[in-house]
């Protein structure tokens, strides 16, 4: 399915970058109509990633996050700029963060495409 848009950030891979991105988040996610708990779960997910990526220290350049939007979903895919290695959930405390963020999300891929080190999807649950 095609997406009804599609944004892209790319920041440092710095800490001080990661509420650019999750301030980004909230505002799309916001205009999809996710309630105020679906965009504290995306938020607490891709800090998650972020964190994971500049952690271990994957890459020294920029990450690219694509926010693709869908009619009843948003799909987030995390890129690196260079070819760093793209295991950042290798075991201890990265177990805990890839299940946080698998408990938080409908959908993680891992390695999906070779491009997109982790995609994750947030489906949007309307009221009756």
């Amino acid at each position: 399915m095609k997406p009804l848009d599609s944004v892209s950030v790319l920041v440092p891979a710095k800490a001080e970058y990661v509420s650019v991105v999750r301030l980004t988040a909230s505002g799309i996610a916001s205009r999809l109509g996710f309630d105020i708990d679906d965009i504290e779960d995306i938020k607490v997910s891709i800090s998650e990633v972020i964190s994971r990526m500049i952690d271990k220290r994957v890459s020294s350049g920029r990450i690219a996050i694509d926010f693709h939007l869908f009619s009843d979903s948003i799909r987030i895919d995390f890129r690196l700029s260079d070819s760093s290695p793209k295991d950042i959930f290798a075991g201890g405390a990265d177990d805990l963060a890839f299940e946080i963020i698998r408990s938080l999300m409908d959908e993680v891929n891992l390695n999906t495409d070779n491009q997109a080190l982790l995609s994750m999807v947030k489906k949007l649950e309307r009221a009756v």
